[in-house]
């Protein structure tokens, strides 16, 4: 049979509520299976869960992606039934490799048992740096993609999306949202910024390129995104609407990454969550805008496979719509796939909305039959149904632990870290040199939080050169009270050593870094993970960068330090 024939026989056996179904992926967060859970794939018979391993969601019934009072009264939600009410910043559960297949395993059991037997597909994020959305040893992570397309070697591009795949393929994830294709032509963009593999979109094109074949032959389905492109902008779509407002011409480099990925037959594209004037003056964002999904992106790009929402909670859309009315209307937009990272009853609504409008006729037949036939080729097409996405789970850290995976991740950390500046020639230290490290905790750090990899690995890191340092751990953002802490310490110092890291998602410690250097008597050295402004200043006299925070790029860092790089 071929897949169309395929596809035509399975259809054949779905009903309304299984095509729907295919239409979502919902959010799951932690290591403890809920009744709601089960619930919910046995009765929406979801296309796949977006799991995450950070952190607890606030509470059962708030959705913590509508960030700020003003989007509050869309999110509340009282719990019922087997919703729980949790308690709000509790990490989850530990478990190994092998523990959490099994977990993931019973949720594909569950989808298998539905009367259409569509295999669930699991999905993350795996960006590089701090994006990991499965933080556990003894995983090994690499670093930003604007890192690896630093080192001018594409083919590393390729080595560690294979190795990201390898190991989220052991556990069970099939489906990985990377590569980034947007130009990063801001560099003060705060959502994109180190997820770009750069601002010219030949270089985003060669690594995307190389990603998506990494992935590929990993057996993993890459989503490009976020297109057309969110590269060209100041605004973050977690908490506003943005607007690019280049022109056609100007647009065509940012849409070029996802031309060229198309063309390569790339299985899944992620909208942007933004409004494109020159490509749709209605003022919809691209993930609901019907000339830019169907008629551009389908119609004149021809692309073939699925498309997904970003998340439909973020407060891009819940500042005009409803989470239903978005929903529906970005499925009549075109998208294939919703992305719905929600626990709360909220998820059950917005499915019984969407059944509503197809029956009604608001959602038509054909359109519902072409976003289930792209969600089940993609399947189809990476292997899902041969073995219904199941893994063995006594094979689950196989790959973290092999030779090729730790190799790749020591490679990376290696080329991707360097003495970016050092006007005071203060580099090398010397091993007698009194040095007072001031350490972010750092949030891959504290979410790993093994013996290997926990807050504080640099300080451990710079010990192994030389005994002379001192350490005051703080949070991401600095407080005011750090001052007093750092000065206590100042006269056990004859040189200052701060982390300046920065992370989209938290509160950025730019400002006191920036503030403490022009204010310190004794010379600084700042470390950082990033070359743009959001987290580096001219004003910084001694830089050591990184683009990774993996234990293997902090211990590059403290090699930079004492003059032991390539040891």
């Amino acid at each position: 049979m071929t897949t169309q024939d395929k596809i035509s026989a399975l259809m054949a056996k779905m009903s309304v509520q299984d095509k729907v179904g295919q239409c979502f992926v919902i959010g799951f967060t932690g290591s403890v299976m809920t009744p709601a859970i089960l619930e919910r794939i046995a009765n929406i018979r979801p296309a796949g869960v977006r799991m995450g391993m950070n952190f607890r969601i606030k509470s059962a019934y708030y959705d913590p992606y509508a960030v700020g009072e003003k989007f509050a009264h869309r999110a509340l939600r009282s719990p019922t039934g087997t919703v729980k009410d949790f308690l709000p910043g509790l990490p989850p559960p530990y478990l190994t490799c092998a523990e959490y297949a099994d977990f993931l395993n019973r949720l594909k059991r569950a989808a298998l048992a539905n009367p259409a037997g569509i295999p669930l597909h699991i999905t993350y994020d795996m960006e590089g740096d701090i994006s990991a959305d499965f933080p556990r040893s003894p995983m090994r992570f690499f670093p930003s993609s604007k890192g690896l397309a630093q080192t001018g070697d594409p083919q590393l591009a390729d080595d560690v999306a294979w190795a990201v795949g390898s190991q989220m393929g052991a556990l069970g994830c099939s489906w990985i949202h990377w590569p980034v294709l947007d130009v990063n032509t801001d560099p003060l963009n705060p959502e994109i910024g180190m997820r770009s593999f750069g601002d010219n979109a030949d270089t985003v094109i060669e690594y995307g390129m190389k990603v998506f074949e990494g992935l590929k032959r990993a057996g993993t389905i890459a989503t490009a995104k976020h297109f057309p492109g969110r590269g060209h902008s100041i605004g973050d779509a977690h908490h506003g609407l943005p607007t690019v407002e280049l022109d056609r011409e100007g647009l065509e480099e940012h849409i070029r990454p996802f031309r060229a990925l198309i063309d390569a037959g790339v299985p899944s594209i992620m909208t942007a969550h933004t409004t494109y004037p020159a490509l749709d003056p209605s003022g919809d964002p691209a993930s609901l805008s019907k000339r830019i999904i169907t008629d551009f992106l389908k119609g004149e790009l021809g692309f073939a496979g699925a498309v997904t929402s970003d998340d439909i909670t973020m407060g891009a859309i819940l500042e005009d719509y409803e989470v239903h009315e978005a929903v529906i209307k970005a499925i009549n937009a075109g998208t294939d796939l919703i992305l719905l990272r929600d626990e709360s009853t909220l998820v059950d609504e917005v499915y019984a909305k969407v059944i509503e409008a197809v029956e009604s006729g608001e959602i038509t037949e054909e359109r519902l039959n072409d976003a289930t036939a792209r969600v089940l080729k993609v399947k189809l097409e990476y292997g899902l149904f041969e073995t219904g996405a199941l893994v063995e789970t006594d094979l689950a850290d196989k790959p973290a632990r092999s030779r090729e995976v730790v190799t790749i991740a020591a490679d990376a950390a290696k080329r991707t870290t360097r003495v970016l500046r050092d006007e005071q020639s203060l580099l090398p230290l010397k091993p007698g040199t009194r040095v007072l490290l001031v350490e972010q905790a750092n949030p891959l750090h504290i979410n790993v939080n093994s013996q290997e990899c926990h807050p504080g690995i640099l300080w451990e890191a710079m010990l192994e050169h030389s005994p002379q340092v001192a350490m005051v751990e703080v949070k991401m953002s600095y407080e005011d009270r750090d001052h007093a802490r750092i000065a206590n310490r100042m006269d056990e110092a004859d040189v200052i050593v701060m982390t300046n890291t920065y992370y989209r998602r938290g509160a950025s410690g730019h400002e006191f870094v920036r503030d403490f250097c022009r204010d310190c008597e004794k010379p600084v050295v700042v470390i950082t993970n990033t070359d743009l402004p959001l987290s580096l200043d001219d004003s910084y006299k001694t830089v050591v960068l990184s683009y990774g925070s993996s234990p293997e790029s902090v211990r590059e860092v403290a090699r930079h330090l004492y003059g032991k790089a390539g040891d």
